[in-house]
């Protein structure tokens, strides 16, 4: 890094911008003194400004050891109502809700623009309109479907039910992806892939709950099915509709619980096809593969054995019929958003009203920019990234980054419970980290696909069939690619252990998370914990065991391990505890690996912070609202979790996620982090006072 008073870094401008000037004599350089640019901050003026956090929303009556969340977000949360549409409301929803209206910008534009056929404003621009033409969708009817449905309906073999299984508009009891593995790309096969999803309900509890919510679902499910067969022209509505429900309740008893469907080593079996063909035998796995593009390959990796195996086997049991009608309803549900508005309406009648409580369908000019931002998305992303995204963004985010991971170093070079042989293969994998940081260096090329203004549904159907032959390409060992499983536009961060690599998408380098006006406190206390998340997870209980180069490998000593787990599992005993409601706690081993990443990303985020300080005094610590720079670091990490919602979202999350609710996230980790006390003195007796002693330490 060049010397500060050579070269003002990002993040430099921004502190200066929040009047923290240091306070040095104007002989200073003359005395010997470093010399450090210290200006005037500019008027700046927002929500967050100057220095990043709404302090008008602390609480005037609750303590910081009480309720942390609380007492950051008070004003937020009583002030607040949960816009229609939404079922929970927080600062994701605030800023998705932004990045939907400059898309929205970049899509009329590039509707309206004339652009070359096969680039991003083309493709964009008249996929948009396709969607948006609500006449000439109803004008088509059925047409842009019908033949692949009558198709289904006339099979009259089960390798026929296989072969329509792989077409990727389809459903199929399996999913299919390209992933590494070991060094190469491999053709991954599981059973339960939310991108690809087979079932029509999204709880698969719904199917076999006995409760009266349960069975209202079912029953709400069944007749939605029966409604678009009918208006499909389908025949036997009543009795298909019924076999669905009844077929998809058995896939769904065959699913793993998430606890075991987040356990690496369990969902990672490679085998050649023969081998699959021998343990799952009841699917036609050659004809699936082969009308996939992928009946050359050899080799797989197969996740969620048991659940393929027994749905294989209920494949072959399960009568004909019941799959083609499965095939059939969910032909018509992957493409609704094309077609008439009386099945759309059906559908949202269900999915939106009845499932979701909405009290309006939503209007079609929000269906086609889902449709486009889902589908078209990198397309989308790089319009974004031109007009959105600067290089000073960028560049700031990225030495960000650099202070994060030499935190992780000095974090893993210290921790003392591990051997040095460890601890040389963890510093050798944060040395290995991949950071992909707002949008991709070398964008797809897509110029082939065929995009037209006058055809919806074959739009969709194209733009599916192009995004898995862009992934079948990497097979061939002379493609290169930058894979990116976010878009630039996203509101999200993501690990993957199998790349060991870090997206960090430029939707979410805005305020709250990040401003290039904002205090580097803010800064490292928002978007610097949230990438620090992502960093743990390449050191949770399940990024643990893959190696610096992906590889699934046991690289810890025993002994390490042990201290390991111990310190987990006294994580989970803390959030076993949170209650929201008497009968619904957190559940501690569910949430784990979130809650180990929150714990590091805050705790590296914090080092990171100081080790910023230390390389720029003059930032400094000073007072802004009567805050010191710590305060500020981890208000903002409250700040950043500001979050409201219906008791029954909470008891979903509960229920169904991955993560603690947003509550937690907050509480659940300043309270084992020790400068968190220091800096609001948070003493024994307080609500979230844990001794010492009990403070969790992991990284």
């Amino acid at each position: 890094m060049l010397n500060s008073h050579l070269w003002v870094s990002p993040l430099i401008l921004a502190l200066v911008a929040t009047g923290a000037a240091c306070a040095q004599p104007l002989d200073a350089a003359a005395s010997g003194a470093p010399l450090h640019s210290c200006v005037a901050p500019p008027q700046v003026a927002g929500e967050f400004a100057p220095q990043g956090l709404d302090v008008r929303t602390a609480s005037k009556s609750v303590k910081p050891g009480e309720d942390f969340f609380t007492y950051v977000n008070e004003g937020w949360v009583k002030d607040t109502t949960i816009p229609e549409g939404y079922w929970d409301y927080g600062q994701t929803s605030i800023l998705g809700a932004k990045i939907d209206q400059q898309i929205k910008g970049l899509l009329t534009q590039s509707m309206t623009g004339q652009s070359p056929k096969g680039s991003a404003p083309q493709q964009v621009g008249d996929a948009y309109a396709s969607f948006l033409d609500a006449d000439r969708i109803e004008r088509r009817g059925l047409a842009g479907v019908m033949p692949e449905l009558h198709r289904i309906l006339a099979i009259k073999a089960r390798q026929e039910v296989a072969r329509l299984m792989a077409d990727p508009t389809s459903s199929s009891i399996v999913a299919i992806n390209l992933f590494p593995a070991e060094g190469q790309w491999r053709v991954h096969l599981d059973q339960q892939n939310l991108s690809q999803p087979m079932l029509g309900l999204w709880n698969t509890g719904t199917y076999s709950g006995t409760d009266q919510a349960s069975a209202a679902g079912r029953e709400a499910y069944r007749a939605y099915i029966e409604t678009l067969f009918r208006l499909a022209g389908v025949d036997h509505v009543a009795q298909r509709a019924a076999r669905v429900v009844a077929l998809e309740t058995n896939i769904a008893r065959n699913m793993w619980p998430f606890e075991k469907l987040r356990d690496r080593r369990a969902n990672y079996h490679p085998m050649t096809v023969s081998e699959l063909i021998a343990y799952a035998p009841g699917f036609p796995w050659r004809t699936f593969l082969t009308a996939r593009g992928v009946g050359r390959e050899t080799n797989i990796v197969l996740g969620t054995d048991s659940a393929v195996q027994r749905t294989s086997r209920l494949f072959a049991e399960a009568p004909l019929d019941d799959w083609k009608s499965y095939l059939a309803f969910h032909w018509l549900q992957n493409q609704i958003d094309v077609l008439p508005d009386p099945l759309r309406q059906a559908s949202w009648a269900f999915y939106g009203k009845t499932l979701s409580g909405q009290k309006a369908p939503p209007k079609r000019e929000d269906v086609a920019q889902r449709l486009v931002n889902d589908s078209l998305g990198l397309q989308v992303g790089r319009l974004y990234a031109q007009h959105y995204v600067t290089a000073e963004t960028k560049a700031s985010a990225t030495e960000m980054i650099n202070y994060l991971k030499k935190a992780f170093a000095q974090r893993l070079t210290d921790a003392t419970w591990m051997d040095d042989a460890t601890r040389a293969q963890a510093l050798a994998k944060l040395a290995r980290f991949k950071f992909k940081v707002a949008y991709p260096t070398v964008w797809p090329d897509f110029s082939t696909l065929d995009i037209r203004r006058d055809d919806a549904a074959g739009n969709l159907q194209r733009i599916r069939a192009a995004d898995w032959t862009r992934q079948r390409r990497r097979l061939d060992p002379r493609f290169k690619d930058e894979p990116w499983y976010e878009t630039p536009q996203t509101v999200d961060a993501s690990y993957s252990v199998l790349y060991n690599a870090i997206e960090l998408p430029a939707g979410y380098l805005q305020s709250p998370y990040f401003d290039a006006n904002a205090d580097p406190a803010v800064n490292f206390g928002a978007i610097g914990a949230y990438i620090g998340h992502e960093m743990g997870h390449g050191f949770d209980d399940q990024g643990i065991i893959y190696d610096s180069e992906g590889r699934m490998r046991n690289w810890w000593s025993a002994a390490a391990l042990e201290q390991f787990h111990k310190r987990a599992q006294a994580l989970v005993g803390q959030y076993d505890a949170y209650a929201p409601y008497p009968d619904a706690h957190v559940n501690g081993s569910r949430t784990i690996g979130e809650n180990i990443a929150d714990l590091s990303g805050l705790t590296l985020a914090y080092q990171a912070y100081h080790l910023y300080l230390a390389d720029h005094p003059c930032v400094g610590r000073a007072s802004l609202d009567g805050l010191t720079g710590d305060q500020r670091f981890f208000e903002a990490w409250a700040q950043a979790w500001r979050y409201k919602a219906p008791e029954s979202a909470i008891r979903y999350i509960i229920s169904n996620g991955g993560h603690a609710p947003t509550q937690y996230r907050v509480n659940g980790v300043v309270r084992n982090i020790d400068a968190w006390y220091r800096a609001f003195n948070v003493r024994p007796g307080d609500a979230l006072y844990l001794p010492p002693e009990a403070r969790v330490r992991i990284w």
